[in-house]
């Protein structure tokens, strides 16, 4: 078995690691917002680790009274005073798998020199070099991938958001959806194996992922899994932004995955049976029983009453085909070529 297969398997067990170490760390971080109360948050990453900022600061914002923004450390040090407005007055939260990637080290440095804002670090390593420049360092040490592409860490590190939302707002209902949605995970991946099994024999070689509002940065970490696992083209769009233009390129060698939200869902079908009306497979998750008879595959995933909880099964669904896909075209998804588990400069 692949490693990258062995974390992805995990993640269940990590989730739940996860949903306790934040019980434990209750205190902590009640601690951090009663010091701290402020209500504008920045979210920073590289790589999958923006993309899951893209959705933590959609999920903020909202939240009543707050202001969320996404920055990738990258363009912060590069254009510091571009950001400037953007970060002064926020609490910065900095996602990483190592803690120890050089351009959001820099960025978190040169924020604290110059904008004296406090710092929450969430990261997967216990040696890692943010800690020391945070107020609240939350490690999560038993989600790092040592695989190059991250699966299990990308999963815990959006519930770390999710959970982190739930404290900020004082809201323990949240957090159960949260806790309720990681325990349903195991069921899900055993309940659907068989059926991504199938989806990946076919013949496609480029996949589009549709999706909207608290998913959407979570969506592109799904289309970048297919492309870092599997070295397939992966794009990701607005669920109905896709018929502006990109659609034109969908064929018959496309898959497209689309997560349908739990309103409006006629003019979500309607997009469902164009993308069909291309040729290619397309696969449907809602909560629903059934999607469109044109669809190849429709994955029912538990009713939770949270929207944001659903990309914990949208995500494993993106991962688990990319894997696949790579063991069926003969590629080993522990080593991409050119890819490294993270960038010291």
């Amino acid at each position: 078995m692949y490693l990258t297969e062995k974390e992805i398997l995990d993640t269940p067990n990590a989730l739940q690691r996860t949903c306790t170490y934040f019980d434990e760390k209750d205190a902590d971080i009640k601690r951090f917002f009663s010091e701290y109360p402020r209500r504008k948050f920045v979210f920073f990453g590289c790589g999958s680790s923006y993309m899951l900022a893209k959705s933590a600061a959609t999920i903020f914002s909202n939240l009543l009274g707050t202001e969320a923004y996404a920055i990738p450390a990258g363009d912060y040090i590069v254009h510091p005073d571009f950001w400037k407005d953007t970060v002064t007055g926020s609490t910065v939260v900095a996602l990483s798998r190592s803690g120890k990637t050089s351009e959001m080290v820099r960025a978190i440095k040169h924020i604290r020199a110059e904008l004296a804002c406090p710092v929450i670090s969430i990261s997967m390593l216990r040696d890692n070099d943010l800690s020391a420049l945070s107020e609240l360092s939350l490690i999560l040490d038993w989600c790092y991938d040592e695989s190059v592409c991250q699966t299990r860490t990308v999963t815990n590190l959006y519930v770390s958001t999710l959970l982190l939302a739930a404290k900020y707002i004082k809201n323990p209902m949240l957090a159960e959806f949260v806790k309720q949605a990681c325990r349903d995970n195991e069921n899900f991946q055993h309940n659907h194996r068989s059926c991504f099994e199938e989806i990946a024999k076919q013949n496609w070689e480029n996949v589009v992922v549709l999706a909207d509002g608290e998913i959407c940065g979570l969506a592109e970490e799904g289309a970048l899994a297919f492309t870092e696992i599997a070295m397939l083209t992966g794009r990701y769009f607005h669920l109905l932004d896709y018929r502006h233009g990109p659609i034109v390129v969908s064929d018959e060698r496309t898959l497209t995955i689309i997560l349908l939200r739990p309103d409006e869902r006629d003019l979500q079908l309607a997009m469902v049976r164009d993308v069909c009306s291309h040729g290619g497979p397309v696969i449907t998750i809602s909560e629903q029983s059934e999607s469109v008879p044109e669809v190849a595959a429709h994955i029912q995933i538990a009713n939770n009453s949270w929207f944001a909880t659903w990309g914990i099964p949208f995500i494993y669904t993106a991962q688990m085909i990319a894997l696949l896909k790579a063991i069926e075209l003969g590629n080993n998804p522990d080593a991409p070529q050119g890819l490294d588990a993270y960038i010291t400069l």
